[in-house]
């Protein structure tokens, strides 16, 4: 992890242990001053995304991106 994603890792755990991980990437993101992508970002690496709230647009981008990683590694066996 770069200097910055441990800063914002360190962020995102001080914002929500305390709330007992009952936020959403978006409430997180904006409490600490980040993007929404840099907080889903790390908290994928941390493995910490099944700890936190999810809403309708966080499930859409997991369905989506889901989708796009099968079509790729489809593509990855044929080439």
């Amino acid at each position: 992890m770069t200097p910055r994603s441990q800063r914002i890792a360190l962020q995102v755990w001080a914002y929500c242990e305390p709330r007992g991980w009952d936020c959403t990437q978006a409430e997180v993101a904006e409490a600490i001053g980040e993007s929404v992508p840099s907080v889903r970002a790390v908290c994928q690496h941390k493995n910490w995304s099944h700890r936190l709230r999810v809403t309708q647009a966080d499930s859409y981008w997991h369905r989506t991106t889901g989708y796009v990683e099968r079509q790729l590694g489809d593509l990855n066996q044929w080439s």
